[in-house]
């Protein structure tokens, strides 16, 4: 099911909002190239938000440990092999949407 993460307007190419959808932390980013993409707000490497992440248009690298993960993809391209969860979006009447589904961030309790 799709919840709201934002507005339109508040989205910029080349820089990210950070959302929560469904009390999950959601990092919506907008690569230089390309169109808005949700990922899991959370670094696969230690569990560490990448709320703070630095972002240049192409690359979101985690401000924890410096692992960098490609906007387009969510593929690490620095650090060990892994890729950040990406969740379906859409954009309708000007509102940013995500379907996070299932996804437990903590997995089954």
């Amino acid at each position: 099911m799709f919840g709201k993460a934002c507005d339109f307007n508040e989205l910029r190419q080349g820089k990210y909002e950070v959302a929560v959808v469904n009390r999950i932390l959601l990092m919506i980013v907008w690569p230089s190239r390309g169109d808005p993409r949700a990922f899991h707000g959370m670094c696969p490497h230690a569990n560490e938000p990448l709320a703070d992440a630095r972002f240049d248009g192409e690359t979101l690298t985690c401000a924890h440990h410096d692992w960098a993960f490609s906007s387009e993809t969510g593929a690490c391209i620095k650090g060990q092999p892994c890729t950040l969860r990406e969740f379906p979006l859409k954009i309708e009447n000007n509102e940013v949407l995500v379907d996070t589904g299932d996804f437990a961030p903590h997995g089954p309790r």
